[in-house]
């Protein structure tokens, strides 16, 4: 495992592509990690009542009663109010590399 592991680190055409893909320091780059990954798990946990709420009315206007409730069970299921620590651990990495 170790040897493997020093082999990534010198392989350089793996370490080119990680440089093409860490992003850029910009203001951009800042805000595109801002708003794709903080900003929705915030939104879930002051938000989640109405946006439950909101799922529930657009599911009961449109669809039958089986998958409605199949559907009402999934975005309980997703926006339970709780804060996902992997994807905020996930936003601290991103920010971390974007800035090391």
């Amino acid at each position: 495992m170790k040897q493997k592991l020093e082999n990534l680190k010198n392989n350089q055409e793996l370490q080119s592509r990680l440089k093409e893909m860490k992003p850029k320091k910009t203001i951009w780059g800042f805000l595109a990690i801002v708003l794709f990954i903080f900003l929705p798990e915030f939104l879930n946990v002051f938000y989640y009542q109405e946006i439950n709420e909101w799922f529930l009315k657009f599911f009961n206007s449109y669809y039958p009663p089986e998958v409605v409730n199949k559907m009402v069970w999934l975005t309980g299921k997703i926006f339970d109010g709780n804060l996902s620590f992997l994807n905020i651990g996930l936003g601290i990495g991103l920010l971390w590399w974007m800035y090391k």
